[in-house]
């Protein structure tokens, strides 16, 4: 009997903390839309809770602002470097996880040494590449420098290294090559890893402002990243427009949570099956 209330009172302090951090999480977004429906004289009421709901202020971010264009230039450039990288991914985690000749898995070392690196090193050399070639202040020089991630790489390596021995050697028996191996075989198993691969790829080039803002100028190519920074600084650097901004930081979030809502279980099963065969 004691042992159950010790299990219990156990369950239910990780219940209370999990409820806590949950809480702390959200909070900040809870804050940012009722910041969005405020008016602006009464941003600074002292009240979280607005006394009157001002829902168009979300439509003066697509009227008033280009909202649209941001989010347009962003979705479909985060959505072709997600197919450059998961292809490319695919092909060297392959070699890397099929292929145990010993000069192979020296080229995986030194890639993933490259990884080591800070980001910023390769900001000079890549830019004086992009510029010889003519593509600042283009998506197409965005996508190029970005089309292969080494993390991406070592991703869909380890993902492919748990592939189960028998299975890869029936198909080789059947008469499979390597191109009906990575077909037929390993992207089929590692479906939930490439479905959480996608979502990584997507958040990171979608929130991406370092390197887009040191390659993009041009208004009509600008990302969401660096189109908020421009709102922010015309219309809520002095608190002229608070919640307009925010209204705009909310819409900006809309993407990723219907990405994360779409492939949240092959996330978490891709998760689980990573410590299961840990």
């Amino acid at each position: 009997m004691e042992a159950l209330y010790w299990a219990r009172l156990k369950t239910g302090i990780h219940y209370a903390a999990l409820t806590l951090l949950s809480v702390m999480m959200v909070f900040p977004y809870i804050w940012m839309f009722m910041t969005s429906v405020k008016a602006k004289d009464k941003l600074y009421s002292g009240s979280i809770f607005p006394s009157t709901f001002h829902f168009e202020n979300y439509f003066r971010v697509f009227t008033e602002t280009k909202m649209l264009l941001y989010l347009w230039n962003s979705i479909y450039v985060s959505v072709i470097i997600i197919v450059f990288q998961i292809v490319s991914a695919i092909l060297a985690a392959y070699v890397f996880a099929a292929i145990k000749k010993k000069w192979v898995q020296f080229c995986f070392v030194l890639i993933l040494a490259t990884y080591m690196l800070p980001a910023a090193i390769t900001y000079i050399p890549s830019f004086i590449v992009l510029s010889k070639a003519d593509l600042l202040d283009t998506h197409l020089g965005y996508i190029f420098s970005e089309a292969i991630s080494i993390f991406a790489i070592f991703f869909l390596r380890q993902a492919f290294v748990q592939m189960p021995k028998e299975v890869v050697h029936a198909a080789k028996l059947d008469g499979a090559g390597h191109l009906r191996l990575i077909f037929t075989v390993y992207i089929p198993y590692s479906k939930n890893a490439i479905a959480s691969l996608v979502l990584i790829t997507f958040i990171y080039s979608y929130n991406n402002y370092m390197w887009p803002s040191l390659l993009i100028k041009s208004e009509e190519n600008m990302f969401v990243t660096i189109g908020l920074r421009r709102l922010f600084m015309s219309q809520a650097g002095y608190g002229m427009d608070f919640p307009l901004a925010m209204a705009a930081c909310a819409v900006s979030l809309l993407p990723m949570f219907i990405l994360l809502a779409v492939s949240s279980k092959k996330i978490i099963h891709s998760m689980a099956n990573l410590y299961v065969n840990k």
